[in-house]
């Protein structure tokens, strides 16, 4: 027995089929079209992502600096200069912040300060999230600086036709003036001595507690605590082989030139004229003082420190000055020329610790 089809079916089926077709392109397509736009966010999501990670870094960044500039700015200006440093640090990065904790001082003499970063998003918009934010915080401190407790000068070497005399001076915290704390002076002697460059004699005399100058070996250590804050050298010379209120002159013994030194003013026998009477001349102080200083920026580069000349133009800090728990050489030039210098130490010190110096700020947390 066979089975009759209506005569239609093939059409009826045929129209079938299309009809499922075009439904499954319209599924395809809207499953294809919401796939794409989940890929599109995550893709985005991704990339705005390494973007507020990159943002966290930068406003770290940023905001150690600042801290570290107000730290260092005037209490009434730390604010005016945190910001201006906290906005130059994020210029043409995208980012903008602003201060949720303006730099604080601690009581610990530390600052601290929070700031608060956004960055507009380029993906996430999709999602309508426009911007992203992020928060960084920064504790700064200037600790303070190990310097020179305690210095001993011990000579190595004086030559030259003139006088010097090296003082070392600091400056107490809240003083109206220095502190002469050890003086060191070249006499010349025998102006022929070591092929002619001339030696002398040094003596040294230092301050006692009762702050009176007394006389010492040159070695004698010196105590400069660790409450000054400022220490300087100065060295003064006079060019004619004298001191201060003494007139000078020469005078020939066994071939050598021989420095003396007597009273400004003073008449001294000199001779003996032909009928056998004595001669005499006066001699009058008519030189001054040069007078060459760490403490002035215009002289200090006539101090050699371990071989090398201080910088011209600038003050030395007590860290180049007297470096810390180690022994150091100083030679002087006294300006009579500078090939070779005139008066030489090895300079040994030992430290503790003087809230008067600050090392570099640096970031607590």
């Amino acid at each position: 027995m066979s089975v009759q089809r209506p005569k239609n079916f093939l059409t009826f089926s045929a129209h079938r089929l299309k009809r499922f077709a075009r439904d499954q392109r319209g599924t395809l397509s809207t499953a294809f079209a919401l796939s794409g736009l989940v890929a599109t966010l995550l893709v985005g999501a991704s990339i705005d992502y390494g973007r507020s990670v990159g943002m966290q870094q930068k406003l770290q960044t940023a905001v150690d600096a600042a801290m570290l500039a107000a730290l260092q700015a005037s209490a009434t200006n730390r604010s005016t200069v945190a910001t201006q440093v906290l906005n130059a640090s994020l210029a043409n990065s995208g980012i903008t912040a602003t201060w949720t904790q303006s730099p604080t001082a601690n009581s610990d003499g530390s600052l601290t300060g929070s700031a608060q970063g956004s960055l507009s998003t380029y993906f996430m918009k999709i999602a309508r999230i426009n911007t992203m934010t992020s928060s960084a915080s920064s504790t700064v401190a200037l600790p303070p600086a190990q310097t020179a407790s305690s210095v001993t000068f011990s000579l190595t070497g004086a030559y030259g036709w003139w006088w010097k005399q090296v003082d070392l001076y600091i400056h107490t915290a809240g003083a109206t003036s220095d502190t002469l704390l050890a003086s060191y002076v070249y006499q010349p002697y025998n102006l022929s001595a070591s092929s002619g460059r001339g030696t002398g004699t040094t003596t040294a005399t230092f301050r006692n507690t009762s702050g009176n100058m007394v006389s010492g070996a040159v070695d004698t250590a010196v105590s400069m605590g660790s409450a000054y804050d400022n220490a300087y050298l100065k060295m003064t010379v006079y060019t004619d082989g004298c001191g201060p209120g003494m007139a000078g002159y020469t005078t020939t013994v066994s071939g050598s030139t021989i420095q003396n030194c007597v009273t400004s003013g003073s008449r001294v026998q000199t001779g003996t004229s032909r009928n056998g009477q004595a001669t005499y001349t006066t001699y009058t102080k008519s030189t001054t003082a040069s007078v060459y200083s760490t403490n002035d920026s215009s002289t200090a580069k006539y101090l050699f420190v371990n071989g090398v000349e201080l910088a011209a133009n600038t003050t030395p800090s007590i860290f180049t000055l007297l470096p810390c728990n180690q022994t150091s050489t100083h030679a002087w030039e006294d300006g009579g020329g500078w090939s070779q210098q005139d008066i030489f130490f090895s300079v040994a010190t030992t430290c503790a610790t003087n809230t008067n110096y600050k090392l570099t700020a640096r970031v607590k947390s």
